[in-house]
């Protein structure tokens, strides 16, 4: 008789070793949901609630035990399940499930982790969606791996008017289409020089270049004409 053998034929909570527990957790297969909730939700121990969380598939239980459980230690396991449930971070997961982790992450940290990670663009959307920190949506606009989400998010910067984001997307940007974007909402000949001196994107370093050289060019041609306007003196 195997391990799980020998536990099933025994009713779990008639088990007092914190041990033994553990190992019949560590045992289950993926596919007794039913015990692996009750284990994370009703175990007595903390080190056992956390193992079986960590096999748990279901994400309105994860969001339940996020947002229930004493223990820090559980409640931060149920919200990278629930993260790598929005990742699809394991074969049993599809988008079904994804979509309804990330409704149910309850923390913008790991937001703005999927929202940068997410492959597809509904998921990364779905995240981005409730981001609030604007931060985390410079930090998606800079290096979201979903166009859409980078777009997006730095269209949302944009509507917020927050320079210092968008100046770190024209710095920092792994991509060229928001680092462009934030070249053009740059305000002043200051923080041109920045990217040009320290931007990261070498798209965005070429075009502040440009830029520059535009608007002297545009000086140059305007002085000239304002002298040749003056009249001659008799």
């Amino acid at each position: 008789m195997t391990l799980l053998d020998r536990f099933r034929a025994q009713a779990r909570d008639t088990q007092s070793d914190p041990a033994a527990r553990l190992a019949f957790v560590e045992a289950l297969p993926l596919t007794e949901r039913d015990a692996i909730a009750a284990a994370a939700r009703e175990d007595t121990d903390p080190r056992i609630r956390k193992a079986a969380v960590s096999k748990l598939m279901d994400p309105a239980a994860l969001a339940a035990i996020a947002r229930e459980d004493q223990d820090d230690g559980v409640r931060a396991q149920a919200v990278e399940m629930l993260r790598d449930l929005a990742l699809e971070a394991f074969e049993e997961v599809g988008e079904a499930e994804s979509l309804q982790a990330i409704d149910a992450v309850p923390d913008q940290k790991s937001l703005v982790q999927i929202a940068r990670s997410a492959t597809r663009d509904d998921a990364a959307l779905r995240a981005l969606a409730r981001l609030t920190d604007v931060h985390g949506l410079g930090a998606v606009a800079r290096h979201a791996a979903s166009e859409a989400a980078r777009l997006r998010a730095f269209a949302m910067i944009g509507e917020r008017q927050a320079g210092e984001e968008i100046l770190a997307v024209a710095l920092h940007s792994d991509f060229k289409d928001t680092a462009l974007a934030a070249l053009e909402l740059l305000p002043g000949r200051e923080a041109l020089e920045q990217v040009i001196a320290r931007g990261r994107n070498k798209s965005a370093v070429k075009r502040a270049r440009a830029i520059l050289r535009d608007r002297k060019s545009t000086r140059l041609n305007s002085s000239h004409v304002s002298e040749s306007r003056m009249p001659s003196s008799a």
